[in-house]
This record gives C-alpha cells, sequence and structure tokens, in this order.
C-alpha cells in the first residue's frame, strides 16, 4: 500500500510519508477473504496493489484507489488560528501606526529544530514458550521489517498457528496495525513503515493446538525525521501572509481615524 503523493500546498500531518509505501505483506485468504485493521496516517488517495495466488498457481492483480478525507475538526482549528493571526496583525498594526512618523517594523521569526534523538531499542523479553519477534531499526520514512517466528524444535515442525498481531501507538494509545487469529505456518512477516518518531507497542499472541498461549511484546522506539523544507515553506508563508495582512488592514483603520 503506497501513501497519498505530496499535497499541492499544505503539506499532510506526517510530510516525509507522501507517497512513499507503507507496508507490504502476505495473507493467507479465509473463506476468499483477507482481513486487516490500518489507521491510515494522513488525508488523500490511496493506492493498494493486490496480487492474488491460488493453489493451483493462478495469478491475479488489481489496483485499488481510494480516498481518506481530511478531519474536519482540523480544518476548524486552522481557520481559528488564521483568524487569530490576522486579529494580532490587525492590534499591532495600530498600536505602532503614529501620526507624522515612520515607524520601521522588523519581524523576526525562529524556527526552532530539535534533533530526533534514537534510544536503544529495548530488548525482547524471551517468550516463555516458543515464539519470538525480531524487528529492524525503525526510521521513518523506511518500511521495518517485523517478524514473528514459531521455535519447531519444541512445538514439531511448522505446526498452523493462528496469530493476533497489533501495532499501538503508545503516546495515543491507538491500534495502528492489527490481524486477528491469522493462520500461519510457523512464521509471518511484512514490512511496516511507522509515520512518526515515537514508541510502538508490538504484540503478538499465538494458539497452537496442544500449546498454552504464546504471547510476545515488544516496545520499539522510532526515528524520527524532520520534515522537509518544502513542506514548511508554504505554511510558514500562509502564516506571515496573514499577519502582514492584519498589519495592513491595521495601518489603514488608523491612518484613516486619524485624517477624519
Amino acid at each position: 500500500m503506497d501513501a497519498p503523493k505530496p499535497a499541492r500546498f499544505f503539506s499532510t500531518d506526517f510530510s516525509f510519508i507522501e507517497g512513499s509505501r507503507l507496508s507490504e505483506m502476505r495473507l493467507a485468504l479465509r473463506q476468499g477473504r483477507a482481513t486487516w485493521n490500518y489507521l491510515l496516517p494522513i488525508r488523500g488517495e490511496y493506492r493498494l496493489a493486490v496480487d492474488v495466488i491460488t493453489l493451483d498457481g493462478k495469478k491475479a492483480s488489481k489496483i485499488f484507489d481510494f480516498r481518506v478525507r481530511e478531519n474536519e475538526q482540523k480544518w476548524f482549528i486552522l481557520g481559528a488560528f488564521s483568524v487569530g493571526l490576522f486579529l494580532l496583525g490587525l492590534v499591532a498594526g495600530r498600536i505602532f501606526t503614529q501620526s507624522r512618523s515612520s515607524v520601521a517594523l522588523l519581524i523576526t521569526v525562529t524556527w526552532l529544530s530539535g534533533s530526533a534523538q534514537l534510544s536503544s531499542a529495548q530488548g525482547l523479553t524471551k517468550p516463555i514458550h516458543t515464539a519470538s519477534v525480531n524487528i529492524e531499526p525503525a526510521k521513518v520514512g523506511i518500511p521495518t521489517l517485523v517478524q514473528w517466528r514459531l521455535d519447531g524444535d519444541s512445538v514439531g515442525e511448522k505446526p498452523t498457528a493462528f496469530l493476533t498481531l497489533t501495532i499501538t501507538h503508545l503516546e495515543k494509545g491507538k491500534v495502528v496495525f492489527g490481524v486477528e487469529k491469522l493462520p500461519v505456518d510457523g512464521q509471518f512477516s511484512m514490512k511496516f513503515q511507522f509515520p512518526d518518531g515515537a514508541d510502538y507497542r508490538v504484540a503478538a499472541v499465538a494458539n497452537v493446538p496442544g500449546v498454552p498461549t504464546i504471547r510476545n511484546e515488544q516496545v520499539i522506539p522510532v526515528a524520527g525525521v524532520e520534515p522537509p523544507a518544502k513542506a514548511m515553506v508554504p505554511a510558514l508563508s500562509y502564516f506571515l501572509a496573514i499577519i502582514a495582512l492584519g498589519l495592513g488592514a491595521g495601518r489603514w483603520t488608523k491612518v484613516r481615524k486619524m485624517s477624519a
């Protein structure tokens, strides 16, 4: 599945993943269906490419495009913030406008950027029974290999397990990916891109006939990446333009009042 392409003006919440590969995985069909849960990170049009291979070797492929709308609350917040900036400029324009004197207005914009620091990954506690979870070092913008493996020495060679795997954003407390009771033959792997630099919990619960429930859990830190300049400049220019418009309006109303 590929993320939407970059927006024309305003970037999305996670600009670095725009137009990139979000996930790759292989799922077994049950009654002709494959089901998983995915919290789509940004607005726009997604592209899902599906390749199907039957037991007799037949293949079929299809591409699905679907659109996700922006949260309406975010547009409301943007509008309220824009009005606030305009009023700020309006008040400043009236305050600094004086008769028979020219006032030089200096606007200094300081952009503070903190470098993302990647902490060392926590070691996975070895499960009591027969499974392990292996995850590559995760970084925003690069799909990460997530692998669950069943130990064949203890429970037989590649027994069928019913796997429930979830990835949870710990700060937001939301499940961003999940599959339930997926039949797997000894192992399951996929490539998954984490959308932001935060801590995530990868939890796996496997049910194998004749074996107690196997549980694995690992918390991983994701290395964040600073958004590119092309994503910051349009928004910054828009906000400065709103302030400048407010300054102009404030100055005009003050000059008009003094000349009246």
